[in-house]
């Protein structure tokens, strides 16, 4: 167990290279880690405690939470970053398609609105918008750097993932689901419950209506509860070292887009080429981290 405290949040997120708002509430991430105390992490305050675990396609393993920067408080939630066994064994069988699993980055504008909204099951959520990288898996029942990254539009909304809590199953193709159930036709319009109603009160009272959001991995937020918080370039990062990214990468012929600062799909399928030639399509995980950097030339902020 760990405590993690706003202030590291903050430096992780600096760490990354991503612009965050000084004010209003921010939606974040960590697939592989839980709150320890799930019960009362809904709570705003200043900390919480969080656990590592291992992510199993069959439990929620994951955490969302929500940063208010207007109080500099944040709450959390248990929830899936990743979809579920059933999905990914269906979809395995159709080359990948209908499921998918989010990469981490910065991922800006989920709106309030509808998901599944025809459905008995559709629920008022946050839906995605634009088109984000994804991983498709063909070859096995998970996710890694050995699966295909598509650059679309997926669909992977916020919403409820119809599960009572960490040890059940939850409902998931690639969104981003929180623990707890939604007010719909099908629980014939019973009012939100779990966690996700907690969620979804914060998000929809507040005077915003679009949400960034942040996704990293449990492993982050632990180095970010020790405020050490490693340098990484990733998708959505920005600034100056993603220009010298991408002039290095440039000067290899592997990127051939604007020098603009601004790290997004052909940053990435650059990155990605790259790292395959050098290391192996095993290795090729879209983040600038130490060995990456050194092979690049490029010298990593340090916290």
């Amino acid at each position: 167990m760990f405590t993690l405290s706003l202030d590291g949040l903050k430096a992780l997120w600096q760490a990354n290279l991503f612009e965050v708002p000084d004010s209003g509430l921010l939606f974040f991430g960590f697939r592989g880690c839980l709150p320890a105390t799930p019960d009362h992490g809904h709570i705003f305050q200043k900390t919480h405690n969080l656990t590592i675990t291992d992510v199993n396609y069959q439990n929620p393993r994951c955490t969302l939470g929500q940063a208010n920067f207007d109080d500099e408080t944040f709450a959390i939630f248990s929830a899936s970053t990743v979809p579920s066994f059933k999905n990914i064994k269906k979809a395995k069988q159709r080359g990948g398609k209908g499921t998918n699993q989010l990469m981490t980055g910065f991922h800006p504008g989920y709106t309030q609105g509808w998901h599944s909204g025809s459905s008995p099951r559709g629920h008022r959520a946050f839906r995605m918008e634009g088109k984000l990288p994804i991983r498709r898996t063909a070859d096995d029942l998970d996710y890694d750097e050995l699966d295909r990254v598509e650059y679309m539009a997926p669909y992977d909304n916020i919403h409820s993932a119809w599960s009572m809590g960490p040890e059940d199953s939850f409902s998931s193709a690639g969104c981003q689901v929180v623990v707890g159930y939604p007010k719909c036709k099908q629980r014939h319009n019973r009012p939100n419950t779990g966690p996700w109603a907690n969620f979804y009160d914060n998000a929809y009272s507040h005077h915003q209506n679009k949400f960034d959001y942040i996704l990293l991995n449990g492993r982050d937020a632990l180095s970010a509860s020790a405020k050490k918080p490693a340098s990484r370039i990733r998708y959505g990062s920005r600034g100056d070292l993603v220009r010298v990214l991408q002039e290095k990468l440039t000067e290899q012929s592997f990127y051939q887009g604007h020098i603009d600062s601004q790290f997004g799909q052909q940053t990435l399928f650059a990155l990605l080429d790259f790292q395959q030639a050098e290391f192996g399509k095993n290795a090729a995980d879209g983040i600038v981290g130490p060995i990456t950097a050194s092979a690049l030339g490029i010298t990593l902020n340090h916290s």
